[in-house]
């Protein structure tokens, strides 16, 4: 685990408007509104006559299980969202509910059409501490693949790692879920990252027995 999630307590005046759309980009997000009863409530009034949007399944089944139920599920990203939504949004307000490392690329997208943004910050991520015997593991153990899962959590590991762990997560092929973590790992030197075939955590699972399986002696 790189991070704790902590709630904030953020302004509830984007939700006292109505709104035409709103898009959970996580499952976190999700679930911290879905267990604030008065939040949710100013939330599904304001969101009554509008459409809701998540990003990856199992963001969907957490709203699922709050009694929400998704108009658009798109796979993994915001140019999933984008891709389900008209080309033009002039005069659609649209609520982002979000953590505070969120990416832009959605926000910046649904700008570009014409939306008008009332994003709600819901919570924070604060790294952790750094197990001691981290770096020595990666040396020590052979593995043959490793994934992080989200650019925050690849930012972690990088940056706490000796040069030579460091070297070796570089020389060692990663899979992630999306294109912001692919890019961080490139850009730290990284030989072979891929991103899952689709974005779930069972999909990244695949993949590392994958790679796994096809380093083994024959």
């Amino acid at each position: 685990i790189s991070h704790a999630v902590a709630p904030l307590p953020s302004d509830d005046a984007p939700f006292r408007e109505p709104a035409d759309l709103a898009v959970f980009t996580s499952q976190i997000a999700a679930g911290i509104l879905l267990g604030d009863p008065a939040r949710l409530a100013l939330f599904r009034r304001s969101i009554a006559a509008g459409k809701v949007a998540a990003i990856g399944e199992a963001t969907a089944a957490t709203l699922r299980e709050g009694g929400i139920s998704p108009d658009i599920v798109a796979a993994g990203s915001g140019a999933s969202v984008l891709d389900r939504l008209p080309a033009r949004l002039d005069g659609w307000r649209v609520l982002l509910p979000r953590g505070e490392d969120a990416t832009e690329d959605l926000p910046e997208g649904l700008a570009h059409r014409g939306a008008r943004l009332a994003p709600v910050v819901l919570y924070r991520k604060t790294p952790v501490a750094r197990p001691a015997g981290v770096d020595r593991e990666i040396l020590e153990r052979p593995f043959s693949a490793f994934a992080t899962t989200a650019p925050s959590a690849a930012m972690w590991l990088f940056s706490g790692a000796t040069p030579a762990a460091v070297e070796k997560l570089r020389a060692t092929p990663a899979v992630v879920l999306g294109r912001f973590t692919a890019r961080y790992l490139e850009n730290h030197g990284v030989v072979r990252v891929e991103i899952a075939r689709e974005p779930s955590f069972s999909a990244v699972l695949d993949r590392l027995e994958e790679l796994a399986a096809a380093a083994q002696p024959a």
